[in-house]
């Protein structure tokens, strides 16, 4: 590799969802290294309690948690509410919590399964961004949101129905949105995954294996990551370098931009 590099984030206020596994507690620790003060945020308070208290320990900044079911606003009013009343004011967004509905089937799912998945995968992402978008509008901070999406969003086949639409309505969502924001300072970009190890990656290696004796989740995991031109997994860390770039000053002309942070699997 050429050139290194460090990110100082003292004295900001990041806001992770979704981020006690996988993706989401990478980005979460990432931060937290970089001495940012940090919201972890889960569905499960024990999980958010156990992640927080350990991240806690990183760096100079403080981590807290606070547990919200996303699909609900009223739940995201209560964790930006709380992130602002222990922080003072939150300057980063990191929109990473999703869902991955069973019935993919865009001819036999349920409309209940269509609106399990939008209201976490995309109203989420937009309320959320929407109620941090107006506190920074109020403080008149110059902030930055990141939405996480996925290679999905940009196929035009290879099934993930639901998922895949969702993922196709955060980057609509990105640009429409980062245009209207850069006029007020804030700038909003998208962070677009593939294969990146994570619970929900490692489940589906695991079924697979399931089906077929002779391989392990292991082995499924591998297969994967050897298909990208890169030869290999993407990892946590690589989706939470993007997302520390495009929150830094070293980021402050780019607005509205999907970062695919897939190894050369967008290239597929």
């Amino acid at each position: 590799m050429v050139g290194r590099t460090t990110y100082d984030y003292r004295g900001e206020s990041a806001v992770v969802t979704g981020s006690t596994s996988g993706i989401g507690r990478g980005i979460a620790k990432a931060f937290a290294e970089a001495d940012a003060n940090v919201v972890v945020n889960a569905r499960t308070a024990d999980d958010v309690e156990e992640t927080a208290a350990k991240l806690d320990e990183l760096g100079e900044g403080r981590v807290i948690g606070v547990s919200a079911d996303l699909s609900s606003p009223d739940t995201i009013d209560r964790l930006v509410d709380r992130s602002i009343d222990a922080f003072g004011e939150i300057t980063v967004l990191v929109n990473n919590a999703a869902v991955w509905p069973e019935e993919e089937s865009m001819v036999t799912a349920s409309l209940e399964d269509w609106e399990a998945a939008m209201n976490v995968n995309v109203r989420a992402q937009f309320y959320a961004s929407q109620r941090v978008a107006r506190h920074m509008l109020e403080r008149d901070l110059e902030g930055a949101i990141v939405n996480v999406t996925s290679q999905t969003g940009d196929r035009r086949t290879g099934g993930r129905g639901l998922y895949g639409t969702s993922k196709t309505a955060v980057n609509g969502l990105t640009w429409r949105m980062a245009h209207e924001l850069a006029q007020e300072g804030i700038r909003m970009n998208a962070v677009s995954t593939d294969v990146t190890e994570s619970r929900q990656l490692r489940y589906e290696a695991e079924q697979i294996a399931a089906a077929k004796s002779e391989r392990t989740a292991e082995d499924v995991l591998e297969e994967w990551g050897d298909e990208r031109p890169l030869g290999r997994l993407g990892q946590p860390r690589d989706v939470a370098d993007a997302v520390l770039f495009l929150c830094s000053d070293a980021a402050s002309y780019v607005v509205g931009t999907i970062v695919r942070v897939s190894g050369g699997g967008n290239l597929q």
